[in-house]
């Protein structure tokens, strides 16, 4: 008698709803996984690595995101025009009752609210961190978002259950072949659809805030020092960056000052930090040798004996990180992966984000910012101990520094390239030195390149085992593209006070204008080699004329 029942078939509208709400979902899901690993090193997240999609994951998760967010409205919209509604009403007394179908059906209908309230509770979390970063504490309000994330997947196999169980194959199988019906709802959920999407996006769009560059007659005096008169007439901005090494919960709030005279334009940059981060992979002379002092600089993911770093990027695009994000342990085809396995930063239309990279060790001492840029994929030369996808500096024609140090030994062993003229003047500028990633740093660990020699085996056999030297030596400022932007900082009571100035338009390929349609990211490093704090949304540049 059940082969002579009619084959039970979905409504084309429900069917494409419901297949849309999947891929969505299982989109959602996956890039969220990716991002979330970028904080995440336990044993799971490196399980599902496989599972999470790789390339340009912040873009692909809010689309999924957005997507989630029209198609429900869709399909409540569908519901209520073709008075459909009853597909989700429970009567929680048809869990008892007699009839089989019945206590299946009121399950299904559960197990839908479920669905409902995980899709709430997701958009909830996923809007707070992405439009009010700060408001509440970001490492756990991330946990919720990730917990809610498996969630989803427990409902998967949940409903898949459920649906066996109120009709077996045949209910499962019923939206494989949906029929034609409900042209008008399926109009009409379209449209609101659609519509969803539009708001959206101009809301998206519409709230981001704005970073005013005000014009002064006198500008004020690059010494990282915030109270010049100049200041006072600029307004305020305040940036809430996440998920950074070595800071309390990896949140810290950076504020933004702007200001320009026409020519020029100058940038003032506050943030909190504890300590004043100087140890940048110091060397210890041991009875072996020289020993870089470091936990995991090979990999290029150190977070202990590195200096305090500041990065600011300025890009046309105002998708995450410049639409230069590209995250996963090989996130470029054919391209090596990152070695510390995060993911990568290049663009793919030709165009280039600029990059201004402060290290306080390094181009502090030259008070620059290292000028970079986010590029199309670079060459992956044999050999190479470190591919960076399209991240590469900006060409100069002299100065800088470089590191005193060259591999070659057995474990953590280096070749030095220079040793001091004086060594206990460099001693005296270092002042003290307290391995702990933790201590303040007093002291200034690089060598200026008149104060070294080049290494010899005899000037060496004259230092102490013990002995503790810088890994930087540094030269004058960079000349050309690379020493675009001038970077005076200071640190003080627990707070890097920066000043930076930089023509409005440089005319170089590798950089971006300081104009209107101009987007602007920040991000922090507490001694740490990569681990930076990061913002979704950046701030819109406006230049009063």
């Amino acid at each position: 008698m059940n082969d002579l029942t009619p084959r039970q078939r979905a409504d084309l509208p429900t069917a494409v709803l419901h297949w849309g709400l999947v891929l969505a979902l299982l989109v959602s899901v996956s890039t969220g996984w990716r991002i979330a690993s970028l904080g995440d090193g336990s044993a799971l997240a490196r399980w599902v690595d496989a599972l999470a999609v790789q390339g340009n994951v912040p873009w692909w998760h809010f689309a999924s995101a957005a997507t989630l967010v029209a198609l429900v409205a869709a399909y409540f919209v569908f519901l209520a025009r073709m008075g459909l509604l009853g597909r989700l009403s429970v009567r929680l007394a048809s869990l008892r009752s007699a009839d089989r179908q019945a206590r299946w059906q009121a399950l299904n209908k559960l197990v839908y609210w479920v669905a409902l309230a995980l899709l709430g509770a997701s958009a909830v979390s996923g809007s707070l961190m992405y439009f009010k970063p700060g408001l509440l504490p970001g490492e756990p309000l991330a946990s919720v978002h990730r917990f809610l994330s498996w969630a989803f997947v427990a409902y998967i196999a949940l409903h898949v259950l459920a649906q066996w169980g109120m009709g077996g194959f045949r209910q499962i199988t019923k939206l494989l072949t949906p029929r034609v019906a409900y042209g008008t709802g399926a109009a009409l959920a379209l449209a609101a659809g659609v519509a969803v999407a539009a708001v959206t996006v101009a809301v998206d769009s519409g709230s981001l805030t704005t970073l005013q560059v005000m014009r002064t007659t006198a500008p004020p005096a690059l010494d990282g020092d915030s109270t010049d008169a100049a200041w006072a007439a600029a307004p305020e901005v305040v940036v809430h960056t996440t998920r950074g090494n070595g800071l309390e919960g990896g949140e810290v709030a950076v504020h933004v000052k702007a200001l320009h005279d026409g020519k020029r334009a100058y940038l003032l940059f506050r943030w909190p930090d504890a300590t004043r981060s100087q140890k940048h992979l110091p060397v210890v002379k041991t009875e072996a040798g020289w020993k870089l002092l470091h936990h995991n600089y090979f990999a290029n993911d150190e977070n202990e004996f590195y200096e305090d770093k500041f990065a600011v990027m300025l890009a046309r695009s105002p998708v995450a990180g410049g639409n230069t994000v590209r995250l996963g342990s090989q996130p470029l085809a054919g391209k090596p992966g990152p070695t510390h396995g995060l993911g990568l930063h290049v663009t793919s239309d030709g165009t280039y984000a600029d990059v201004w990279h402060w290290k306080s060790v390094r181009s502090g001492s030259i008070q620059q910012f290292d000028d970079n840029h986010f590029g199309p994929p670079l060459e992956a030369k044999k050999g190479q101990a470190r591919y960076t996808g399209g991240y590469t500096q900006d060409p100069h024609r002299g100065g800088g520094f470089e590191q005193n140090f060259e591999s070659g030994g057995e474990g953590s062993l280096v070749r030095l390239k220079y040793l001091p003229r004086d060594l206990a003047a460099v001693q005296a500028r270092m002042k003290s030195f307290n391995p702990s990633p933790e201590a303040s740093d007093e002291g200034d660990f690089a060598m200026p390149r008149g104060e070294v020699v080049p290494y010899s085996a005899a000037a060496d056999a004259q230092i102490p085992v013990g002995t503790v030297l810088p890994s930087v030596v540094y030269d004058r400022p960079f000349e050309g593209d690379r020493g675009d932007v001038s970077a005076h900082a200071r640190w003080k009571d627990g707070w890097w006070t920066m000043e930076a100035s930089r023509l409005l338009d440089t005319g170089s390929r590798f950089d971006q204008p300081i104009a209107d349609g101009i987007y602007l990211w920040v991000s922090v490093f507490d001694h740490s080699q990569v681990r930076h704090t990061r913002h979704v949304r950046p701030l819109q540049i406006k230049v009063q004329p």
